[in-house]
């Protein structure tokens, strides 16, 4: 398997392919949620949680989500309420956090729903920012360092390891999902090939060799595939001597 002969590279080398899981869009508890919590018990999870719908169900199963290890679950904050504000019909694509409403009122919402999450979750929040659909102006950089985020965490190979001074990047690089007319699984070969091949970037010195390659799902929006799909992925990355999961307080942690 395509996956398994890359692993295989980065044992012969003495080296260990550093994955992480992300989620995102959560609001509130269900069945899919659950199911979520199952397989990431022996993977770690960072939940990005959209602040301004939340439901006191999530807090509850965030709290509850608890293995052999300890809690496996940290939050990060998704925005404000995941709402587009670009203007439509223009080719812009989607926009929380860009500035076509002004910074002030961008930042606005990141303090009201970071308070949200903080009061929500305590010690369970990771002061990380998920742009929803991965958009951010890069004029908000500073602002968004100088509140306390530790990290920005949006998709493709970073370029750099800071944004801005204190201000992690840590990116997703592989999505299970063909969102295009409609969500559904892309298929084994090619979300094999996206997760392959930045392990690959990062093992020959392509791309940062040191940022762990990120698996992005939304548990609101697999299918039955997509879950096959991502449970077998958590065993095999957990069974291969050349391959680990790393937890989200590794990933961003004060010395990540």
């Amino acid at each position: 398997m395509l996956l398994d002969e890359e692993l295989d590279a980065w044992q012969a080398a003495g080296r260990c392919a550093s994955l992480w899981w992300r989620d995102d869009d959560a609001v509130a508890a269900g069945p899919s949620l659950d199911r979520l919590l199952r397989v990431c018990a022996d993977t770690g999870l960072l939940l990005a949680v959209v602040p301004a719908p939340l439901q006191s169900s999530l807090t509850d199963a965030v709290a509850q989500a608890v293995g052999e290890k300890g809690p496996f679950v940290r939050v990060a904050q998704h925005g404000y309420a995941h709402i587009n504000h670009a203007p439509r019909g223009q080719g812009l694509g989607a926009w929380e956090l860009g500035l076509h409403r002004g910074e002030a009122a961008v930042l606005a919402d990141l303090d009201a729903g970071r308070q949200i999450l903080e009061s929500a979750f305590g010690h369970g929040f990771l002061p990380v920012l998920v742009p929803p659909w991965n958009h951010v102006a890069p004029q908000l950089h500073e602002a968004i360092a100088s509140r306390g985020y530790r990290a920005l965490s949006t998709e493709g190979p970073r370029t750099a390891r800071e944004l801005v001074s204190g201000l992690l990047s840590v990116n997703g690089h592989c999505d299970p999902i063909r969102w295009k007319g409609g969500a559904r699984f892309a298929g084994e070969k090619k979300t094999l090939t996206s997760l392959v091949e930045h392990l690959q970037q990062r093992r020959e010195g392509l791309v940062d060799s040191t940022e762990p390659t990120g698996f992005v799902t939304h548990h609101l929006d697999l299918d039955e595939a997509g879950w096959i799909f991502s449970e077998k992925l958590a065993e095999r990355i957990n069974a291969h001597p050349g391959a680990a999961w790393v937890s989200p307080d590794d990933v961003f942690g004060e010395q990540a």
